[in-house]
């Protein structure tokens, strides 16, 4: 049971790092989500010890909540009080949410495929 959530929070911060590169990404709270009909997939409890693992300046349990639009996907990272108790303050918080648009790019038409002769 450890193992698998120190491979998720891996996962995440791997994740989350890579998200900070992509240009297309943005940041979100979670109420402004719910409200543009994101669904919530998973909730995962993490535990300090292994939130510190990732980064030093965690100080309290962490919850990691993945929710869902269509092709966009989205990964808050809220402490565990904050989400156990609904804080509307923190999650009102418009950095709250990682958001990644998962609709593919327009197709490159000015060049037929490689695999395509004229």
């Amino acid at each position: 049971m450890r193992s698998a959530a120190l491979g998720l929070l891996t996962f995440a911060a791997i994740g989350l790092a890579a998200s900070h590169a992509m240009a297309d990404d943005q940041q979100a709270s979670f109420t402004s989500l719910i409200a543009k009909d994101y669904e919530v997939r998973s909730v995962t409890l993490v535990p300090l010890e292994v939130a510190k693992r990732a980064t030093e300046s965690v100080k309290t349990d962490t919850v990691i909540v993945t929710m869902q639009n269509k092709q966009s996907v989205a990964v808050c990272y809220i402490a565990f009080a904050n989400w156990a108790f609904m804080n509307k303050t923190s999650l009102d918080t418009s950095t709250l949410c990682e958001v990644r648009d998962g609709t593919p790019a327009p197709a490159d038409t000015s060049s037929p495929p490689a695999s395509t002769t004229p």
